[in-house]
C-alpha cells in the first residue's frame, strides 16, 4: 500500500515541488492551499507518476480550516497520511511600531499555528502506526534576527521550536520531525519580495537578488527542486535516525 502524504502550500513555489517529488518517489498526495486553481494544477501533475493526488482548498489562518482539513485529508485517503510536509507561508513585512498587529497575528496563525494544530491531528495517529515523517520549511530566518521581519522571523523561530519539540516527543514512536531551513529560494514570494523592494528604492529587481546573494558563497538562488529533492529524503525510511534537525540549504551563506 503507498504512502501518503498531506502537503500544505502546495499550490506554488517549495510546496509544489515537495508535492511533485513526493508524488515521484511513490506517495499519494494530499495538497491543500487557499489558491484552487493552482493546487489543481499541482494534483494533475502529480497524477502523471500514477499516484492518487487529492487537492482541498483550506484557509491555514483559520484554525477550524485546519482541523477539517486533517478530516477531509482522512476522508480522501481512507486514512490519515503518514507523512506531513507543511510548506505553507506568509511573509509580512515592516518595522516594529509600523508592523500591524494583524499581519504579525496572521503571519504565527499561518506559518506556525497552522503547523501546531495539524500536527495535533495527525501525529497520534502516526505514532500508532509505528512510522510517520514531519517536514516543515522554516527559513534562514529561523537562526537569526533581520530588521523589518519581525513577524517572519520570529514565526519561523517558533516553527524551528515546534519542530523540535515533536522530535522529542515521538521519536521513539517511530516520527521523525524535522526542518528544512532554505536561504533565497527561487520561488513567487522571494521574486514577489524583491520587486517590492526594488520599486521602493528605485532598483531593478536583479540588482535585489544580487544583494539577496552577496554573502551566499554558491553565488545563486537554490532551486525549488534541491529543496523538494531534500524533503522527499527527510521522508523516506532511510532517513529513519534524523530527527530534531534544523537543515540548512543556502548555499553557505550560514555555516554553523
Amino acid at each position: 500500500m503507498a504512502r501518503a502524504a498531506l502537503i500544505t502550500g502546495a499550490s506554488r513555489g517549495i510546496g509544489r515541488g515537495a508535492a511533485l517529488a513526493l508524488a515521484e518517489a511513490g506517495f499519494d498526495v494530499v495538497l491543500a492551499a487557499r489558491a484552487v486553481e493552482g493546487i489543481e494544477e499541482t494534483a494533475a501533475a502529480a497524477r502523471h507518476h500514477g499516484v492518487d493526488a487529492h487537492p482541498i482548498s483550506a484557509d491555514l489562518s483559520d484554525m477550524d480550516e485546519c482541523q477539517e482539513l486533517a478530516a477531509k485529508s482522512r476522508e480522501a485517503l481512507g486514512a490519515l497520511p503518514d507523512a506531513f510536509v507543511h510548506c505553507a507561508g506568509v511573509a509580512a513585512n515592516g518595522p516594529i511600531g509600523g508592523l500591524s498587529l494583524a499581519d504579525w497575528e496572521r503571519s504565527m496563525r499561518i506559518n506556525v499555528t497552522s503547523a501546531f494544530v495539524l500536527a495535533g491531528e495527525l501525529v497520534p495517529t502516526m505514532a500508532e502506526r509505528g512510522w510517520g515523517r514531519i517536514v516543515t520549511i522554516a527559513s534562514l530566518y529561523a537562526r537569526f534576527g533581520v530588521a523589518r521581519t519581525a513577524a517572519y522571523t520570529s514565526s519561523k523561530h517558533a516553527l524551528l521550536g515546534l519542530t523540535r519539540v515533536l522530535a522529542a516527543e515521538f521519536a521513539r514512536r517511530g516520527v521523525t520531525a524535522n526542518a528544512i531551513v532554505p536561504g533565497f529560494v527561487d520561488t513567487e514570494m522571494v521574486r514577489e519580495q524583491a520587486g517590492e523592494i526594488a520599486a521602493a528604492r528605485q532598483l531593478t529587481e536583479d540588482q535585489v537578488i544580487e544583494r539577496f546573494l552577496r554573502n551566499q558563497p554558491l553565488g545563486r538562488m537554490v532551486t525549488v527542486e534541491e529543496v523538494a529533492s531534500l524533503v522527499t529524503y527527510l521522508c523516506s525510511d532511510a532517513a529513519a535516525p534524523v530527527t530534531g534537525q534544523a537543515i540548512d540549504i543556502d548555499g553557505g551563506s550560514f555555516q554553523a
